[in-house]
């Protein structure tokens, strides 16, 4: 599994678009990836701050299928002047207390697109040392 909470400040007056873009995001993930589990974003407590949380089934799955996706790069492309600050924290589900599995990172296929070795780089699946002296397998 991957599953991760994206921290998102959005610059002061952008708040409108940002959303719009959201909306648009999120139904053309869901309607052009088959692997969703969650992909949801929320409003956070702090002025022009925003979550976004995504589970997948592989860490491939998020990137191959989500991330490099023509929906997401054409998406992307208009985010600037809107984005402040982006922060990916890969989560950990807590076994028996959430309905997923535990997130691993995986190896690229050596055939894969030269953009998803660029993400790769940029987005890990940044595995936690002390996740694992708590996880039951």
């Amino acid at each position: 599994m991957s599953s991760l909470l994206a921290h998102v400040k959005v610059v002061k007056g952008q708040e409108e678009k940002f959303e719009e873009l959201q909306k648009e995001l999120y139904n053309q993930s869901h309607a052009n990836e088959d692997c969703i589990i969650r992909y949801e974003h929320y409003r956070g407590r702090e002025v022009n701050s925003y979550y976004s949380l995504l589970v997948y089934p592989s860490y491939l799955d998020f990137l191959l299928k989500h991330q490099i996706s023509k929906h997401h790069e054409e998406a992307g492309a208009q985010f600037g002047g809107v984005i402040e600050s982006l922060d990916l924290e890969w989560l950990d589900p807590i076994e028996d207390a959430a309905p997923v599995g535990i997130t691993k990172m995986e190896e690229l296929p050596e055939n894969a697109p030269e953009l998803a070795k660029d993400y790769i780089k940029t987005y890990p699946a940044i595995i936690q040392k002390w996740w694992l002296k708590l996880r039951k397998n």
